[in-house]
């Protein structure tokens, strides 16, 4: 055999990784819900901004209550993020703000 071939079973089993563990599962799920109840907490301190503020972060009253009616483990950061970016954009093209 020749080096070249040994050097591709060591990475073809250096990329394999183990099935993870109930305590690995049990974690991780522990750390979403942990993540969905702050990313909830800190939705609501958004709604407590006025219009102007959130304007100034490049969102609007309706993206925060869509986040609030969503589902509890829904991605509160990453849809605000989505709808700050795509109001940003239009912004580039109309040159105003909605």
């Amino acid at each position: 055999m020749r080096m070249i071939d040994r050097r591709l079973e060591i990475d073809s089993l250096a990329t394999r990784r183990p099935a993870p563990s109930l305590f690995a599962r049990v974690r991780n799920a522990a750390y979403r819900f942990v993540r969905a109840w702050q990313n909830r907490r800190v939705v609501n301190r958004l709604n407590e901004l006025d219009d102007h503020q959130l304007l100034d972060m490049g969102l609007c009253r309706s993206d925060v209550q869509d986040v609030r009616t969503a589902s509890f483990f829904a991605d509160a950061g990453l849809h605000l993020t989505i709808a700050a970016r795509e109001r940003a954009r239009r912004h580039l093209r109309s040159g105003r703000l909605d």
